[in-house]
């Protein structure tokens, strides 16, 4: 890894953190802030919004990267700046998308258009580019969308987004050198600079929230790195890694919440993450827990990352399915030992 990269890193994180300064007063000033409701897992107005300055601190990471491969190749490393450009374009379009859902200005269905479309005309253009051709651009929407999606659902507590973003953005930089493919790591890094630089800002009694803003625009960000590596050919359950628990949490609580009879549309707290909350755990705590998580997850990957799919690589991932199954279990052990304790008190 060398100096760019690391500046890379530091300068989206010191860009997220000044721009936090001034633009979070101006968001409070125009009223885009959060007001607590029965669903709610805080108890103050906060600001709404601040993922505008992940993708500020994003922005300037990546001009001053692609400023410093202009310096040293001239214009032939231009074309080495498309992949960068595409991905904060997407992570962009995204964030405005969100943007206009913490104005209240979209209504729902008009918010899935258009990261429908958004999705589609990004695949496209992927698929111009990848050896499977247009086959794969509806494949890669709905993944797109989905992944989007999940990432907002489990936007709910301090600290907790910000703390897997850094943890993704630092896989897949990881991978990103052992693939020996620059921009993957350039990108990666920036992402998990910017997420860290906002992250002081976002725990304990948070000054301010992502937002859809923020939170559309990480997933889009992460759907971006994921489409690219799997377009290189890096192995699914590299990809897959650091994404395990919140597809599971989602995608659980989606069939449940459909099982149940309920309007899979309507606001709701149940979530693993958000149950383990209401059991008696602080933000921090689960945050902290599902950071360690995912980073077993993906240490449980490298043998897959450095060896590629073999036989010998298989048995570590029959480990996710013991984390996860811990993961799930443990919400309903804290609230049996919670009531255990009532009864004898």
């Amino acid at each position: 890894m060398d100096t760019t990269a690391v500046l890379v890193a530091l300068i989206a994180a010191a860009a997220t953190a000044a721009s936090a300064v001034l633009v979070f007063p101006l968001l409070r000033r125009a009223g885009i802030v959060d007001v607590p409701t029965y669903r709610s897992s805080h108890a103050e107005v906060t600001v709404r919004g601040g993922g505008l300055t992940i993708g500020l601190g994003i922005t300037v990471a990546i001009v001053f990267a692609a400023i410093a491969v202009f310096a040293e190749h001239g214009f032939l490393g231009l074309g080495s700046n498309l992949m960068p450009l595409a991905f904060l374009l997407l992570t962009w379009c995204y964030s405005a998308v969100g943007m206009a859902d913490d104005l209240d200005s979209l209504q729902p269905m008009g918010r899935l258009f258009g990261q429908i479309v958004i999705a589609l005309v990004f695949s496209a253009c992927i698929a111009l580019f990848s050896p499977h051709g247009i086959a794969h651009v509806l494949a890669f929407a709905v993944v797109g969308v989905g992944l989007v999606n999940a990432v907002n659902f489990v936007d709910g507590l301090n600290g907790f987004l910000c703390s897997w973003t850094i943890v993704t953005g630092g896989w897949y930089a990881l991978v990103g050198l052992t693939i020996d493919d620059a921009d993957i790591m350039l990108v990666s890094l920036a992402l998990a600079g910017a997420a860290a630089g906002f992250l002081p800002f976002n725990l304990r009694r948070a000054k301010a929230f992502l937002g859809d803003t923020g939170s559309y625009g990480i997933g889009a960000a992460v759907f971006a790195i994921a489409v690219w590596m799997f377009i290189l050919g890096v192995p699914i359950v590299v990809i897959v890694a650091p994404m395990i628990f919140i597809v599971f949490d989602v995608g659980l609580t989606l069939v449940w919440r459909l099982f149940q009879g309920e309007n899979v549309f309507l606001p709701h707290r149940t979530h693993i993450y958000q149950r383990i909350q209401q059991a008696g755990w602080s933000h921090e705590r689960v945050s902290l827990l599902h950071t360690c998580l995912t980073i077993i997850a993906c240490v449980l990957a490298v043998p897959t990352l450095l060896g590629g799919n073999t036989a010998g690589t298989y048995p570590s991932h029959v480990f996710w399915v013991v984390l996860l199954a811990f993961y799930l279990a443990l919400p309903l052990w804290l609230t049996r030992r919670s009531l255990a304790e009532v009864v004898s008190a």
